[in-house]
């Protein structure tokens, strides 16, 4: 069977994925097992402490490069208590606060950042670590949010500096390389930093093949749509490589997830989201640790994708059952909203998700106002396209009321998924009300600007990609052609997407090419045959 170009990639996709699978992961293993010696137990950073502090700090240092953040604030503060008088504990502690490809922090963050570096005024240090830490005193200079970007750049430009006065050091290099991806303008399509960053990252990996922050890091650098096969390697070796750790047994999943490899993403959130669960236990947290909702939300994605529609409804109820979390971050706030809207959305129940509830009514959810929309843009689309159009203008005036109260300093990506939000549902009752040429018109305008700032590492994916909602109203329209050609769109930049390949298939064969059609019902066959069909 000759295969189309787009059908070719995904096939190829699926085959490779059992020579990964078999074969691939277990060579990673392998050589986990051969080299468990960490190449940065030679005192990362250098600092001149006793030696039980440089072992202590190595540790720590170790778990901040895989984001176990909560974990790293927990050991420095125990550092600190035990030898105040060494400078660089209080930088990790510090580096614990901001977290620079999640959230920015908050104002009390950003003063008990500066608290922590000011308290190593007078205090002994090499001149590496004045450099370091007045690197770092650049960021917390200031609790004004609206400069956050603006000093993450001046942090950036100060470890640029640090890495050319200490070029035989990688452990700045690797802090360098991170600095320049949280510097980094979503809007930038050219990837300049990322970039520049992956590309220090592999010529370090040379060196340091099982070095956790350079596998990680390398991961966010090429977590596009254009680059993610760039990081399928480290993306193999990672969560073999800290299996103590729930975030970097989660992160491989991003690269998974970009290619369309739905079943190395199960198992991987699989992985992340059990010891999420047991370090819960182990560390007695106050509630459930929040990396373990962000795999959920990932585990989710992959489910409904494979059509496991089963087993995500046990997920679902699952997270239901988590009324507590350590922190009730952003990534909670997330999960929470996205989860159970794309249970009812990914699986087109639109009634049912036009009587969407909220999954915990004592969350703060007015502190986030993104989230909500996510929300209410489930109920508005699923309202909208079951033809309750008055339920369907109360959910847009309610995204529009939460859009008018977000703060000046949200992320973009947020801001825009709520215009988007608020776009898609005026087009989807713009269509149900017969005016479809307007509607197609604003759909199109929020898939294109959809498309303008890459997606936050919070999300597996958009909780339904404009592009896609334009290609099902193209398609209720009878324009199938062109709903053909933004269903092929959307699996180029999300490949093996289970519903585009389901519009595909259904404008194929409306436009009468009978083979296309039939040979994206042939990976979604293969996609979905574990699935609950």
């Amino acid at each position: 069977m000759k295969l189309t170009p787009l059908v070719r990639r995904i096939s190829l996709k699926r085959s490779a994925l059992l020579v990964i699978s078999a074969s691939v992961i277990a060579g990673c293993a392998a050589d986990v097992d051969q080299n468990q010696e960490r190449s940065q137990r030679d005192s990362p950073l250098g600092i001149s402490c006793s030696d039980a502090a440089q072992s202590d700090f190595s540790d720590a240092v170790e778990l901040l490069h895989s984001f176990e953040y909560v974990e790293t604030s927990k050991r420095f503060a125990a550092q600190i208590e035990h030898e105040p008088e060494c400078a660089m504990v209080y930088w990790g502690a510090a580096m614990s606060i901001w977290h620079p490809l999640w959230a920015p922090p908050s104002q009390s963050d950003l003063q008990r950042g500066a608290q922590y570096l000011a308290q190593t005024d007078g205090l002994q240090k090499n001149p590496k670590e004045v450099a370091l830490i007045d690197a770092l005193k650049l960021f917390f200079a200031s609790t004004d949010l609206a400069t956050n970007k603006v000093r993450a750049r001046a942090y950036s430009e100060a470890m640029e500096s640090i890495s050319s006065d200490y070029p035989d050091d990688y452990e700045v290099e690797i802090f360098y390389a991170l600095s320049l991806l949280g510097a980094a303008d979503p809007r930038d399509k050219s990837y300049l930093n990322q970039h520049k960053a992956g590309s220090m990252l592999k010529a370090l990996k040379e060196v340091h093949p099982l070095h956790p922050g350079i596998l990680h890091y390398t991961i966010h650098s090429f977590d596009f749509p254009s680059l993610a096969d760039l990081a399928l390697e480290e993306a193999k070796v990672y969560a073999q490589s800290a299996k103590n750790s729930a975030h970097a047994q989660h992160m491989p999943s991003h690269i998974f997830t970009r290619m369309g490899l739905w079943e190395l993403s199960l198992s991987s959130n699989h992985d992340s989201t059990k010891s999420a669960a047991e370090y819960t236990k182990h560390a007695n947290l106050p509630g459930h640790y929040d990396e373990g909702l962000h795999s959920i939300d990932y585990l989710m994605y992959a489910m409904l994708q494979t059509a496991r529609y089963g087993e995500a409804e046990t997920l679902l109820e699952q997270l239901g059952s988590i009324q507590k979390t350590d922190t009730e971050s952003f990534k909670v706030a997330f999960t929470y909203a996205a989860s159970p809207a794309r249970y009812v959305l990914e699986r087109r129940a639109w009634d049912e998700a036009s009587e969407l509830k909220l999954l915990r009514s004592d969350f703060l959810w007015e502190n986030f106002g993104w989230a909500q929309s996510i929300h209410h843009f489930a109920r508005g689309i699923g309202a909208a396209r079951s033809g309750q159009l008055e339920k369907a203008k109360i959910e847009l005036a309610r995204i529009r009321e939460l859009q008018a109260g977000l703060p000046e300093t949200i992320i973009p990506y947020l801001s825009i998924e709520v215009q988007v939000q608020s776009d898609l549902v005026e087009a989807w009752v713009l269509h149900a009300q017969g005016e479809t040429e307007n509607a197609l018109k604003l759909s199109q305008s929020a898939a294109n600007l959809e498309d303008s700032v890459d997606k936050h590492p919070v999300t597996p994916g958009e909780v339904l990609p404009a592009r896609e909602l334009y290609a099902d109203m193209l398609l209720e329209a009878g324009y199938a052609a062109k709903a053909l050609e933004q269903y092929r769109a959307v699996l180029t930049t999300s490949p093996n997407r289970l519903n585009a390949l389901l519009g595909a298939a259904q404008s194929s064969a409306a436009i009468g090419d009978g083979v296309a059609a039939k040979e994206y019902r042939d990976v979604i066959a293969d996609q979905t045959q574990f699935g609950n069909r």
